[in-house]
């Protein structure tokens, strides 16, 4: 029998290569997870896993059910915590507080003192949030309640003698309080203040409620359903009394040139009483005693009696203060000034100016005005200080009393022509000979004269 020996060994170099291909592979997988190992290593290397505390991380209550509220003895709620994380330094060193969420839930929370934890989570999915602080805080709730109370207006003052204020009209006449249930039970009235003095006329306001306790004082933190009301109070006068208009009479003319700028009463009104008859036969108004103001240059106050009939008198004073304010009349006036030279250098002269007179047009009170004299209470002044010989162009500027005012100058400017003055020099007979030139006159500062009237 013969054996194929080709057929025997041929197996035998199949299990050979596949062993060869298995040990390759498994060294590449063993390399392939050194290098990561190695690869892991030299990134913590780089960027180790370190633990930092982040500061001042912003927290948010929510989820506080509709029909609970915080109690009066609620200690304020953190408005950040600090937390303590763990991750890449690398990532940690660029974190900021807003890269995490705080939160306080109070979705379970139920009446009374319960401990609520702060979760924190990072927005950052490489960093671990390790420790918060605090981590929990303290809430105290109580049920929301809502009761009815009724409004009532406070009256602040009186209306004035001769006058009565009726019962408040008030709408509506009670409000709906909703609130923390503690708060809510002190709450025994809502409250609208209205003010009566000097009212002469109804009165009539639309304003917010105050919540008060059985104290009076005020209780806050509470809502009020409407929040405001509207309150009307009648005012009515009394039978026999009348409210009237004071007229002051004036008498006579005010000085020429004066005028009357205005005419003043203290009081405005006055209450009167009496024959209720006669009361309803007189005008709206009274006058006063008249006031003599003939030839006035200021201002007249006088206290004087206002005129009633003999059934009639008034309530409190039977004079009034009347004011009569009197003013100058406004007017203008044009005037020609000559030019006035001032600060012009001893060595120096003027030997033109041109053009040689300034129009100006003052306004002022007429009084003050037709007291205005040209170049002497009124000049011109032209300022030379520091200029030498030569043609210069200068502004003229315009002294006048006080309470008068400058309307229009022409011209605004003017050429003045300056030169050094001439020296005297001997001559062959002996005679003094001085070249005559014609020079203006230099004057000193005008004053302005203050005028009064």
């Amino acid at each position: 029998m013969t054996i194929d020996r080709s057929s025997r060994e041929a197996p035998s170099w199949m299990d050979r290569l596949g062993s060869d291909w298995l040990d390759r592979l498994g060294s590449l997988l063993l390399a392939f997870i050194l290098a990561i190992v190695v690869w892991v290593v030299a990134m913590q290397q780089q960027n180790p896993v370190v633990t930092m505390l982040i500061s001042g991380v912003p927290v948010t209550v929510q989820n506080l059910p509709d029909e609970l509220a915080f109690s009066e003895q609620q200690p304020g709620l953190p408005n950040a915590v600090d937390v303590r994380v763990r991750g890449p330094q690398g990532i940690l060193n660029t974190l900021t507080p807003s890269d995490f969420t705080a939160t306080i839930d109070l979705a379970e929370t139920e009446v009374g003192s319960q401990s609520i934890p702060i979760d924190v989570k990072s927005n950052v999915s490489s960093v671990k949030v390790l420790d918060v602080f605090p981590d929990a805080v303290e809430v105290h709730l109580v049920r929301k309640v809502e009761k009815e109370v009724s409004v009532v207006a406070n009256l602040i003052g009186e209306p004035p003698f001769g006058f009565i204020a009726s019962s408040p009209v008030i709408t509506p006449t009670s409000v709906v309080v909703r609130g923390p249930e503690p708060k809510v039970e002190k709450v025994v009235r809502a409250e609208i203040a209205v003010r009566l003095t000097d009212a002469r006329a109804d009165v009539k306001i639309t304003d917010f409620v105050t919540l008060r306790d059985v104290n009076g004082l005020v209780v806050s933190g509470l809502q009020s359903e409407p929040p405001t009301v509207s309150v009307l109070v009648p005012i009515q006068q009394r039978q026999g009394f009348s409210e009237k208009t004071v007229l002051p009479k004036i008498q006579g003319q005010p000085a020429i040139n004066y005028r009357i700028a205005g005419i003043t009463v203290e009081p405005t009104t006055v209450t009167l009483f009496g024959d209720p008859g006669t009361l309803n036969q007189m005008p709206p108004f009274v006058e006063t005693v008249p006031v003599d103001i003939s030839g006035a240059t200021e201002d007249i106050e006088e206290r004087v009696p206002i005129v009633l009939p003999e059934a009639v008198a008034a309530v409190g004073s039977q004079a009034v203060v009347v004011h009569v304010q009197i003013v100058p009349i406004e007017g203008s006036v044009t005037m020609s000034l000559r030019p006035v030279i001032q600060g012009l250098d001893p060595e120096l002269a003027v030997e033109t100016v041109s053009p040689t007179s300034i129009d100006v047009i003052l306004q002022g009170p007429l009084p003050k005005l037709q007291s205005l004299t040209a170049d002497v209470n009124v000049q011109a002044v032209l300022n030379l200080s520091g200029r030498n010989a030569g043609v210069h162009t200068v502004i003229p500027v315009l002294v006048v009393p006080e309470g008068i005012s400058i309307q229009t100058i022409l011209p605004e400017t003017v050429q003045v022509t300056i030169g050094v003055k001439p020296t005297s020099t001997p001559t062959p007979t002996g005679e003094a000979k001085q070249s005559q030139m014609p020079t203006p006159e230099t004057t000193p500062s005008p004053t302005p004269t203050q005028e009064t009237g």
